[in-house]
């Protein structure tokens, strides 16, 4: 699912940001950056304070926030996210897919790149 507004904070925005944590597409200072920009705005959650200090493993955020934000996504979309870890320059730890596939998925859903550089617009590919 493609998430309309990005000046806001909301649960769906915070899964997507998450798994591109997860497949690698930002860094996690990059994570840890879009977090600080979330604090100005209104009706933010507490934990992104936590979330700007975070350095445990990657899998322990779900403990931070206390429950799972939820992206609703295709696993394709999913695949897409890590296509923009490898336009990074990012090759993912654990990719479920070959480069060549995972770069077929962004370029069938340009969607995904879309939403990714409204949510991040100072990043650069």
């Amino acid at each position: 699912m493609i998430i309309e507004k990005t000046d806001r904070y909301s649960d769906e925005l915070l899964g997507f940001v998450i798994a591109c944590l997860f497949c690698e597409a930002i860094s996690r200072s990059e994570f840890q950056s879009w977090c600080l920009e979330l604090l100005g705005l209104e009706e933010t959650p507490s934990f992104l304070y936590d979330l700007i200090e975070f350095d445990e493993p990657a899998f322990k955020i779900y403990k931070v926030i206390g429950y799972v934000p939820n992206w609703r996504h295709s696993k394709n979309e999913e695949y897409a996210l890590y296509g923009v870890a490898l336009l990074r320059g990012t090759v993912p730890y654990d990719m479920p897919l070959s480069a060549a596939e995972m770069l077929g998925e962004l370029t069938r859903l340009p969607a995904i790149q879309s939403m990714y550089r409204k949510v991040f617009p100072s990043i650069i590919f």
